[in-house]
């Protein structure tokens, strides 16, 4: 940890030592410790352990805790940016869907991202990288967009959806009255395989996410997952072409 750096190892004594390998050793332990705690636990004495903490360069043993609390929530808190990048968070056959998915994307006259929010945004961003690839992408973010004007039925229309709830009202209504039409395949991109939208689409490429609300309407949800799989399917339409 970065407060072991601040003092020379050769200046301490053998108690300090001592002190100092138990600190290193239980870094997560101290903000719950008190300084007795630790002296007890070193097998040393109160003032030994205060020495060293006036050595590693502050001024009382509170501003130490509260420092190392601020370098386990640092580390906590890059821990779990990093997660959302993790094999874990999606499932074995992610890119067995993926194929499925590109394969469809090919053989389909048009494609149309479909969500609300910031779901919205990603269709704004998928529907670029596909129409970038050459293919007839289109993006609605508007519920009220008459969406059976591009749906012909002289043509095979993909609507792929994105959500992270699964549930919101509005658009489960719009794909429940187009979902038995011919020549149109519901493909879903959420978190929730168990929700109304999973179980409405032809294929469901599902994640994990922590969903994460503020002023009980304003979603911090990550949508990391949602643009790696928009990654990945570009990825492999590119190379399919």
């Amino acid at each position: 940890m970065a407060f072991l750096g601040k003092v020379d190892f050769k200046n301490l004594t053998e108690t300090e030592k001592v002190i100092y390998n138990y600190l290193r050793n239980n870094f997560e332990k101290i903000p719950h410790m008190h300084v007795r705690d630790i002296a007890l636990e070193a097998h040393a004495g109160a003032s030994s352990v205060m020495r060293l903490i006036h050595k590693l360069g502050y001024h009382s043993y509170y501003q130490f805790q509260e420092f190392v609390e601020k370098q386990q929530l640092k580390a906590s808190t890059d821990s779990d940016i990093f997660q959302l990048l993790s094999a874990s968070h999606y499932p074995s056959e992610l890119i067995e869907k993926c194929r499925q998915l590109t394969e469809q994307v090919l053989k389909a006259d048009s494609i149309i991202f479909f969500g609300l929010g910031t779901s919205g945004n990603i269709c704004e961003y998928a529907m670029r990288r596909f129409a970038t690839l050459g293919l007839n992408a289109l993006s609605l973010t508007d519920m009220t967009y008459p969406l059976e004007s591009h749906l012909l039925e002289s043509q095979d229309s993909l609507i792929v959806v994105f959500s992270i709830s699964g549930e919101t009202g509005e658009l489960i209504e719009i794909l429940q009255h187009i979902r038995n039409r011919k020549k149109v395949t519901i493909i879903s991109i959420t978190p929730k395989k168990e929700s109304s939208l999973a179980q409405l689409s032809n294929l469901s490429i599902n994640y994990k996410v922590e969903e994460r609300r503020v002023n009980l309407y304003g979603d911090l949800t990550s949508q990391i997952p949602a643009i790696f799989i928009t990654e990945v399917l570009s990825e492999m339409i590119f190379k399919s072409k």
